[in-house]
């Protein structure tokens, strides 16, 4: 094993450059992946399903992707990422919801704005050796953009990444007072907020968290930090785009977060107690030591 290690990791480390990993972090990065996959390879489950959760710019996909890389490529254990992001509900479904429950619905990313019935349906053909299709999910075009067929034969892992993956609702007295002026000014009711809790409650969020046998989570430094890395991966975004539609601006972004700020910081508190693993990333994005209180 020693030495299917070795012969791996300079590969692993050109990958993990690529991914946006620092060179001089890319090996300490492998090591803390090694150590992870081979805790996941001693699992016996037909199909192991690992959820891994952070807020946005946190750094989930690329986690996903390079422990999947490591063990494919070391433990032989064929995989399949999967993003929670993909199952969003079409911009029609939201839109419809914007007029018929509440304007801010029509922004995807809250609870209530997944089709979760569809991620079920999808776990449920994989976990039964059933060949499915994976919808992906366009975020340029704030759309859903087609299907990937997925061969479920001799699949041994499933992550799913998400940034709410294993959230838990709040009490209703803990929605009474809104978090920020996003909240404030266009839900001052409350209706908007108690929706997406109501969703995340019942809506077939939790039956899916259950699935996961093993759940990472990111832990990010501060809401401030999930602004600037979520600005930075819009503007990766748009440099993939000839045109720069759809791509927001630094503000837009700023606006954009303050949707996920309520469950975001809840998580915060809540999720290293629930995790079986907690990942803290410093503010320049390295995974360290949990924070001084």
């Amino acid at each position: 094993m020693d030495d299917e290690r070795s012969a791996f990791q300079e590969e692993f480390i050109r990958l993990a450059v690529v991914e946006g990993i620092g060179p001089d972090y890319a090996e300490s990065y492998y090591s803390m992946l090694f150590e992870i996959a081979t805790g996941l390879a001693s699992r016996a489950e037909k199909l192991l399903i690992v959820g891994i959760a952070g807020s946005q710019g946190s750094g989930k996909s690329t986690l996903a992707k390079l422990l999947a890389t490591v063990l494919e490529r070391v433990y032989e254990k064929n995989s399949l990422v999967m993003s929670v992001d993909d199952f969003y509900l079409t911009r029609e479904q939201r839109e419809e919801m914007g007029r018929d429950v509440h304007p801010m619905l029509s922004t995807r990313g809250v609870p209530g704005t997944h089709d979760t019935k569809l991620m079920r349906s999808v776990i449920d053909d994989l976990k039964a050796g059933e060949n499915t299709e994976v919808p992906h999910f366009d975020k340029a075009e704030d759309d859903r953009g087609g299907y990937t067929p997925v061969v479920s034969r001799d699949l041994s892992l499933l992550i799913i990444e998400g940034w709410c993956w294993g959230a838990m609702p709040a009490a209703s007295d803990e929605l009474d007072h809104p978090v920020n002026d996003l909240e404030k000014e266009e839900d001052p009711d409350g209706r908007w907020r108690h929706y997406v809790n109501e969703q995340l409650a019942h809506g077939g969020y939790q039956e899916i968290f259950d699935e996961a046998h093993t759940c990472l989570f990111l832990s990010v430094p501060d809401l401030e930090a999930v602004v600037r890395w979520r600005w930075q991966q819009e503007q990766r975004l748009a440099e993939t785009r000839s045109d720069g539609s759809r791509i927001m601006t630094e503000s837009q972004v700023r606006r954009f977060i303050m949707h996920y700020e309520r469950i975001t910081r809840r998580m915060l508190e809540r999720m290293p107690e629930r995790a079986n693993i907690t990942l803290y990333l410093d503010d320049q994005h390295r995974i360290g030591p949990p924070p001084r209180k």
